[in-house]
């Protein structure tokens, strides 16, 4: 006889699985879903039709898939659960964080105004250094007054970008890898492809002015995000600056 609790038993699971999916959408293992459903019709059928080499097969292999998946989907994992955790508990940022994410948009939000183009790169958990090596080591603490001045036209550095790993401008003038013309629409130019070009190759967020409209965009996860202002700009460093830093903790 079907019970409430077979309906909350139900909608629990419902619940996790569609919270699962959405953690992993846009990701390299959201692809691989794709094949573990197969899988997952198979032992259907395989139990089904009481097909015995088959199901001997399945039992055989699951084991050995769920140990693949727990290995292969483990960056998405602590990626989702530090998603997760925001969305329920917040994130917690030291002064010093606050004091980075306020330098950088006040940085922006003036580079915007006079039409200054820049790329500014926040480093997360994917090491930097082959970037890092192409540009002017600074090793500098972070203010709206360095940025301002490194990408004043005309200075050796304003042409490349500056990536800030932790609450450092570790270098500036750095070259990174551009999108094709098939990644990005004709009407954005070497900075912006450059942005998202390396948001596609790793997990950086960068932040981008254009020299032409004064628009500020953000590139995260190779999807780019045009014409913020400071307020949404802010918004999407803490979202995404404290995922990074969850991600280190777990």
């Amino acid at each position: 006889m079907f019970q409430p609790r077979n309906l909350l038993d139900i909608l629990v699971v419902a619940v996790v699985i569609y919270s699962f999916l959405l953690l992993l959408r846009g990701s390299y293992a959201a692809q691989v879903m794709k094949g573990l459903a197969v899988f997952g019709i198979i032992v259907g059928l395989a139990s089904f039709f009481h097909l015995e080499t088959l199901s001997w097969i399945v039992e055989r292999l699951t084991p050995v898939i769920l140990i693949g998946v727990i290995v292969l989907f483990q960056p998405e994992l602590r990626r989702g659960f530090a998603r997760l955790g925001e969305r329920w508990f917040g994130t917690f940022y030291s002064t010093e964080e606050m004091r980075v994410m306020e330098e950088v948009c006040a940085a922006a939000e003036e580079l915007a105004r006079k039409r200054h183009g820049a790329l500014i790169v926040f480093e997360r958990r994917i090491a930097l250094n082959p970037f890092i090596e192409t540009g002017t080591l600074l090793n500098a603490e972070v203010t709206e007054e360095l940025l301002e001045t490194i990408f004043f036209p005309g200075t050796r550095l304003h042409d490349g970008a500056v990536i800030l790993r932790g609450n450092s401008v570790i270098a500036a003038g750095c070259i990174l890898p551009l999108a094709t013309e098939e990644e990005i629409s004709s009407r954005y130019g070497t900075r912006h492809r450059a942005a998202l070009g390396l948001s596609r190759e790793t997990d950086a967020l960068v932040v981008v002015i254009s020299e032409e409209t004064g628009w500020v965009s953000l590139a995260v996860n190779g999807k780019l995000v045009t014409n913020v202002n400071k307020e949404t700009l802010k918004e999407m460093l803490a979202l995404y600056v404290g995922a990074a830093k969850d991600e280190e903790a777990g």
